[in-house]
């Protein structure tokens, strides 16, 4: 049974289109890996080909000079590390190396980071103090990099996993740079708050899954009618933490009747957003709002993407 509810506002789903972001990915690629730490010749690798693949200028490396002492013609990011200290991204260490192969913290990433959105002149919100209101250990950032972490998280760029802990020494993890590269080229991804509930003979899990939808089972066995609609919103696990990236749409939207002890489905497509993509590997969780006996509440769905 459907009832007509109006147009329903706009609301907030995952962009998580590495197709989009053509080789940046290839330096994230797999799931077994997500959480292992990313280098820092990797994450200019990965900085440089999001760039390029999104209309930025390439560099001719050809004839160029060591970038650094320890990044020659024979490394793999010789390129991607010209381009970096000439535009300025890339300022090394003491005594002219910088140290490829060591694992980049989040601090350092933001560095670098902010350094690109300044040069490339991204359009993203400045600077602000503020953003690091409710982050307990936000006094131990260090000076050199407090201005550029302030920057990521105000904009998004932050994934510690955690709501009150910035870990601003905290490794890079593959799965991080994914999200990071998407966040910065393509959408919004920021902390999710949403309350899951839990309502015994109400549930709602993940069926049919894939890189471009999922169908959800939805089972009502209590003794009252249940209401949802084709809203939803979908987040994406990283580092431990939920985060959900931003696309907006507009739907007019028909609620569902879920009588007791009735089950339905309801399959929602990505290629219905403006983006159209799909999702790159990983942990996601749609969210819908469902309405029991008049009580608003919010169910969740886990499923991965390989």
């Amino acid at each position: 049974m459907k009832r007509r509810m109006g147009v329903w506002k706009r609301i907030l789903v995952c962009v998580c289109a590495a197709a989009l972001l053509g080789g940046a990915a290839s330096a994230v690629e797999g799931t077994a890996a997500a959480s292992s730490g990313v280098t820092r010749g990797a994450f200019i690798q990965a900085l440089y080909r999001a760039h390029v693949t999104n209309g930025g200028a390439a560099v001719e490396s050809a004839g160029n000079p060591a970038p650094f002492s320890d990044v020659g013609v024979w490394s793999q990011y010789f390129e991607a590390l010209c381009w970096a200290k000439g535009a300025g991204i890339a300022g090394g260490y003491a005594g002219g190396t910088f140290r490829p192969e060591q694992t980049i913290t989040r601090e350092q990433a933001a560095v670098m980071l902010y350094r690109y959105g300044k040069a490339a002149d991204r359009p993203l919100q400045p600077a602000s103090s503020q953003a690091l209101e409710g982050y307990a250990d936000a006094a131990t950032i260090p000076p050199w990099s407090k201005e550029a972490v302030e920057w990521a998280v105000g904009n998004g760029l932050w994934y510690s996993g955690s709501a009150t802990l910035l870990k601003c020494s905290g490794t890079v993890t593959k799965d991080e740079l994914t999200a990071l590269m998407e966040r910065l080229f393509r959408s919004g991804i920021y902390p999710a708050f949403t309350v899951v509930s839990t309502v015994p003979g109400l549930t709602m899990t993940a069926q049919e899954s894939s890189a471009k939808g999922v169908t959800l089972f939805l089972t009502n066995q209590t003794d009252k009618n249940a209401f949802y609609g084709e809203d939803y919103s979908l987040l994406r696990r990283i580092n431990g933490g939920w985060y959900q990236v931003s696309g907006e749409m507009d739907v007019t939207a028909v609620a569902h009747e879920l009588l007791a002890g009735q089950s339905g489905t309801v399959t929602v497509s990505w290629g219905e957003m403006p983006w159209g993509g799909s999702l790159s590997a990983g942990t996601y969780r749609v969210v819908k709002s469902v309405t029991l006996g008049g009580e608003d509440l919010t169910l969740g769905a886990d499923f991965t993407v390989s």
